[in-house]
Parts: C-alpha cells; sequence; structure tokens
C-alpha cells in the first residue's frame, strides 16, 4: 500500500512538471511568435516608405539638381543601358562613396585566408569622375597592413548603396541591382606630384572629414592598378571590360552634361573642365 501511494504522489509530481514546462514553453514559443509578427510588421513599414527616407544617406548623384528628367525624357536617376558596360561601370564607380575592398590578410591567426573591409573612396566630383578609385588609408588599418605584405586587391560598388535598386524593389543579389568588381594592385600615390592634388580633390570632396585625420596616423593616398574589370548589371553572368573601354568611357552622355564643373585643387586653384588621369 505504501509503494502504491509513493508511485501515485511521484506521478502527481512528474504531472505537474510536464504542465509548467509546457506552460513556460507555450509561453517562449507565444513571445517568439509575437516577436517575428513585429519583425514582420517592421519590415512591412520600411517597404512601404519612401524611398529616399528609407535609404537616409542619399548620394546627392546629381549635385543638387532638381531636374527629374533630361531634355531627352530619360529618368535623371536611371543609370546608363546595360548594353553600354564600359560607361555602366564607370557610373557605378562614380556614384558611390565607400567600396569593399578584399585582401589577403595578415593578422596571423588567418594568414593569407580573404579579408574584407570597408574603405571610403572617390574617383572625383558627381558625372565628372575619372574612373580611378583613389582610398585614403592609415598603416594602422587591416587594409594597408595586408596590403604592405600583398598588393593585390579587389573592390566591389553596387547601386545598392544608392536609391535606384529599392526604387525598383531590386535585392542587392539581383543581377540589375548593377556592381563592378576592380581587381588589381593598389600603389601609393607620391606627395607632390599631379596625381596627389587629383587623388586628394577626389577623395576630400567626397569626404570632407577625411582631411582632419591625426597626423600621427599617418594617412597617405593610394589607387587601384586595375588589372580586370568585371560588372553584372543583368542576368546571364559578367561582362568583362577593357582598360581602354573603361577609362575612355564617359558615365553620362555629353548631351547631358549641362555645364562644365569647376574642380578645386589642393592649392586653393580651381579649374573648369573634365579631369583626366593618366593610367601607369
Amino acid at each position: 500500500m505504501m509503494h502504491a501511494r509513493l508511485a501515485l504522489l511521484f506521478l502527481c509530481f512528474l504531472a505537474a512538471i510536464q504542465i509548467q514546462t509546457a506552460k513556460y514553453l507555450d509561453s517562449n514559443e507565444y513571445e517568439e511568435w509575437e516577436e517575428f509578427k513585429e519583425f514582420q510588421r517592421w519590415k512591412h513599414s520600411k517597404k512601404r516608405q519612401d524611398p529616399k527616407k528609407y535609404w537616409s544617406q542619399d548620394l546627392g548623384r546629381y549635385n543638387g539638381n532638381e531636374q527629374d528628367t533630361y531634355d531627352d525624357g530619360l529618368e535623371a536617376d536611371d543609370p546608363p543601358p546595360i548594353d553600354e558596360a564600359a560607361r555602366m561601370a564607370r557610373y557605378i564607380v562614380n556614384q558611390n562613396n565607400w567600396t569593399s575592398i578584399a585582401t589577403l590578410s595578415s593578422i596571423p591567426k588567418v594568414r593569407s585566408y580573404p579579408f574584407v573591409n570597408v574603405v571610403s573612396y572617390g574617383d572625383g566630383p558627381l558625372l565628372n569622375g575619372t574612373g580611378m578609385p583613389y582610398i585614403f588609408i592609415t598603416p594602422l588599418d587591416y587594409t594597408a597592413q595586408d596590403l604592405a605584405k600583398d598588393s593585390r586587391a579587389t573592390l566591389s560598388m553596387t547601386l545598392a548603396e544608392g536609391e535606384y535598386c529599392a526604387k525598383k524593389l531590386y535585392d542587392p543579389m539581383d543581377p540589375r541591382c548593377a556592381r563592378v568588381y576592380l581587381t588589381g594592385k593598389i600603389k601609393a600615390i607620391k606627395n607632390n606630384t599631379a596625381e596627389y592634388d587629383v587623388a586628394k580633390n577626389a577623395v576630400f570632396t567626397r569626404h570632407p572629414w577625411l582631411a582632419h585625420m591625426p597626423a600621427d596616423h599617418h594617412f597617405f593616398f593610394a589607387k587601384l592598378k586595375i588589372v580586370q574589370i568585371a560588372l553584372l548589371d543583368t542576368f546571364g553572368g559578367p561582362k568583362y571590360i577593357s582598360l581602354k573601354d573603361y577609362f575612355t568611357a564617359n558615365q553620362i552622355p555629353k548631351a547631358f552634361q549641362k555645364t562644365e564643373p569647376t574642380n578645386s585643387f589642393a592649392d586653393g586653384s580651381s579649374e573648369s573642365g573634365y579631369l583626366e588621369v593618366t593610367i601607369v
């Protein structure tokens, strides 16, 4: 009889534990479901927002120009057509303000593994770029340390950085959300050279705060000596663009260029016209 009572008490105790456990699990599942629904509501509200608000850091790609269309009726914020690969590549490079840069890591634990960093860059004024991505980095950064060991790198830029893909509802991985990959070797630019002024103007025009970096961080200008240009801007795989086609292409047709821009240089001088860059 005593054993039967003990067994009954044990079963009652076990049942009570199971009930409490079920309540706890139900509670957790309910909380997780509510969190998921809240995420869905947030995501839906973001999709309904004006893309200009959703992408709060607008590139201002038309330099304050309030026109929505050009004289020919083309949309002002549309990239070049997909059958003009070189011009599309130049457009992407010119429109973006930062790039993902892949290097071979010099960090002991992951030495020689691919390592990606984000770096600010500029190729010149909007709609008047050189096509050459100039960067301003410090030897204290991972990227510069990697490049000191192996100067090979790939820079990746995408229209997902601006508002174009958001307006079109293109996922960043959608091939129509165009991207370009520039592969080559990073080369430091010597001070007191003509290209030093070009690089300084290209970077500081886009990123004025970089002009105030601490002197003891020893920032320096550098560029990518391009070996290969790969573009993905539609379905069907990448397009490979020659250096000649790339550097001779204009990011917008000359008919759309209303006025020649004014370029400011490090010595305080300015000059009207389109910047040129020498491939070395």
